[in-house]
């Protein structure tokens, strides 16, 4: 019999469950004379034996789960070892059918308080998702007077799949060009509310998901202004986790910008997927 080697895959989801899907398996020996293809249910992991090694085979691993990304990678066999891949995938937004989203009452205090005119619980998933992440991220971000971007929101009056509209004060504009946790960027993509004018547009300097605050302000003086919050994604599913993602239009899908805040930034916004 030929030298054989094993190959052990641990699967996981972005927070670091088992992965609980279908999951197609196929291994390509790079001289194209061996080629393992599989489907099947998987919990956790699975380990691949027998597998054709002479001497040590490079070989190409496409693992492509049925809710999540697929990703492909190389891996070298050696006969008689168990080679160990440690995968962790991020959720495919297609599959996702719903959240398993906490209720209005179960909200953190600093976020219910700014919701009195919003009807969270009437909000799609989309939405819902949105509004969480934005919370997480602007709750994370501590500027120089101590208080956090949430902090300074009086009242959120507008939530969409990619941003959040929010009533403010010179307070935070002025603390978020002021901060080193901030750069001053162009707004001329958030087109200003009637009756206000554009007051300036600054981005968080974190390399994936970064938090935008465009300010607009009625008049010429006093303390009204609004606030567009948003997530900037920013091809970091690609970069974080390997995956290829094909060319997406319109805006932004909140279930990615989820992934990135927790495996990039360590934030959870709360949630969970539901599947069908």
């Amino acid at each position: 019999m030929p030298p054989a080697g094993n190959l052990k895959l641990q699967l996981h989801d972005v927070p670091g469950d088992d992965l609980n899907d279908a999951v197609t398996i196929e291994l390509l020996s790079t001289s194209g004379a061996c080629h393992y293809h599989n489907t099947e249910q998987v919990r956790g992991g699975l380990t691949l034996t027998g597998i054709d090694c002479t001497p040590a085979a490079p070989y190409r691993l496409l693992v492509a789960p049925t809710r999540y990304r697929s990703r492909s990678l190389f891996v070298t066999l050696r006969s008689g070892r168990t080679a160990v891949c440690d995968l962790t995938f991020p959720v495919l937004p297609s599959k996702v059918r719903a959240l398993q989203a906490p209720p209005y009452t179960d909200l953190p205090e600093p976020l219910r308080a700014r919701l009195r005119g919003t009807r969270y619980q009437a909000l799609r998933p989309l939405q819902q998702a949105c509004l969480l992440n934005i919370a997480a991220k602007a709750s994370a971000v501590i500027l120089d007077d101590g208080r956090s971007c949430l902090d300074h929101i009086a009242e959120i009056i507008r939530v969409r799949q990619d941003r959040v509209l929010a009533r403010t004060t010179a307070a935070l504009h002025d603390q978020a060009g002021q901060s080193s946790r901030f750069n001053q960027v162009s707004g001329v993509l958030h087109p200003a509310p009637a009756g206000y004018r554009p007051a300036g547009s600054f981005k968080t300097k974190d390399l994936h998901g970064n938090l935008q605050l465009t300010f607009f302000r009625r008049g010429e003086s006093g303390n009204d202004y609004l606030v567009d919050a948003d997530i900037d994604e920013a091809r970091g599913i690609e970069h974080l986790f390997e995956v290829v993602r094909n060319a997406v239009n319109g805006p932004t899908n909140p279930y990615d910008v989820r992934e990135i805040l927790i495996a990039g930034q360590g934030l959870h916004p709360g949630y969970s997927f539901v599947f069908a």
